[in-house]
């Protein structure tokens, strides 16, 4: 690093550690790396146009750090490894040996230890992933505080790919929690023990506990406690071709795009009324990576639905002919233009002339008198406020789910 560099840093209040190991790329917006109390530590490697650094942070401190066009909020941690396209918000922290790619966002206070693996990964406030973690595709709440937070143990992989399709398949991101609830940050925990797993997509809702050292495949309801999977050991003829349970992967994606569309317009319409001028930034940085996996999970189900003449070619040659899963593989084939339009027409309405919003809109200015930090917002809302507000982003989900869900046949 040069002495320039260097000397700009440090008006602004950022410490650099041995700043001969530091390096900064030209493209970097030096104004965007804000004190005071912020510290590059050595080894550290900035990039990217659109990084941003607030106070506080810390980089590097265990390990050497690459951070390439993330947003990082105040007194963020990430203390080694490699970040990209993510955003990361106040308090939230990353050990060292991360892997963090584009689409990721963890919100307040969120956080993971050494060796975690993300990409397009969503966790809410508190949220909290152990050590040794591929956790890639699937979005994640529950919990009111640090001291009462959803957790993943250590050693723990959301497996996010199939053989299915001539390509493998990607149609399979998870839903641990969910957007309506989990954004009033008053929801139940969830844990998801160690050493075990999750084959995607599906759905675990509030309060359950997966017992570790199993991998799950099932959808599971709020307060349960799970031990383990029947999984009988067989061989069976296989073609990579044929799909089964489409129209059940097919709500699920829905679902999951659903929520994804809630948080968008929860950023839009609730983080940004919330003040705070200089994290305003942020939250549009959020707002551009929802929408970049939105376009992502329907990129993923138009390959599914260009995957279907092949699979509805072999279930025809089959002994059992298909049945009703023929029937939902020929739906998904034939009116997937449709679907897709529908889609891009739903995610676009935010539904903000509804009653239930404007309501909403007038307890969060309610509560914003009482806090002014978004978490002091949030928590300052009334019971009448949440309820509303659930019930708002709750048909944003249902609004991007039942007009694709209808094509198939009843």
């Amino acid at each position: 690093m040069d002495a320039k560099t260097l000397g700009h840093l440090e008006q602004q209040g950022v410490r650099v550690v041995a700043p001969e190991t530091v390096h900064i790329d030209d493209n970097v917006n030096l104004a965007q790396i804000k004190g005071p109390n912020t510290v590059l530590h050595p080894g550290t490697r900035l990039s990217g146009d659109k990084l941003t650094i607030l106070s506080g942070c810390e980089i590097g401190g265990e390990t050497q750090a690459t951070v390439d066009n993330c947003a990082l909020g105040p007194q963020t941690t990430l203390k080694g490894g490699y970040f990209s396209g993510a955003l990361f918000l106040r308090q939230s922290s990353m050990g060292s040996g991360s892997h963090v790619r584009a689409g990721t966002i963890l919100e307040e206070e969120a956080n993971g230890a050494h060796t975690v693996g993300l990409k397009q990964t969503v966790l809410l406030p508190f949220v909290t992933l152990g050590s040794l973690i591929n956790f890639c595709d699937i979005t994640m709440a529950g919990g009111t505080s640090r001291k009462d937070h959803s957790e993943v143990g250590s050693g723990y992989i959301h497996f996010n790919f199939t053989p299915f399709g001539k390509r493998g398949d990607k149609a399979t991101a998870s839903l641990i929690g969910d957007i309506p609830n989990g954004v009033m940050v008053r929801s139940k925990r969830i844990f998801l023990g160690g050493q075990g797993g999750l084959v995607g997509p599906l759905h675990v809702d509030y309060g359950s506990v997966l017992a570790a050292g199993f991998v799950y495949r099932h959808d599971y309801g709020s307060d349960q406690l799970v031990v383990g999977e029947a999984l009988t050991p067989r061989s069976m003829p296989f073609s990579p071709l044929r799909y089964n349970r489409v129209r059940d992967k097919m709500l699920k994606n829905l679902t999951y795009i659903g929520n994804l569309v809630a948080l968008r317009n929860w950023y839009q319409f609730v983080r940004l009324a919330s003040g705070e001028t200089e994290i305003q930034p942020l939250y549009q940085w959020g707002i551009q990576l929802l929408e970049g996996n939105i376009d992502e999970r329907i990129k993923r189900l138009e390959q599914l639905a260009e995957a279907m003449p092949d699979s509805i070619d072999v279930l025809e040659r089959s002994k059992k002919n298909g049945g009703p899963e023929l029937a939902d593989q020929k739906a998904l084939a034939q009116h997937w233009p449709e679907m897709a339009q529908r889609l891009a027409e739903s995610r676009n309405q935010p539904l903000n002339g509804s009653d239930s919003f404007q309501l909403f809109l007038e307890g969060l200015e309610k509560a914003k008198t009482q806090g002014q930090q978004y978490l002091e917002i949030i928590r300052a809302l009334d019971d009448d406020a949440v309820t509303i507000g659930t019930r708002w982003l709750s048909d944003l989900v249902t609004a991007q789910v039942e007009p694709v869900m209808g094509y198939f046949p009843a």
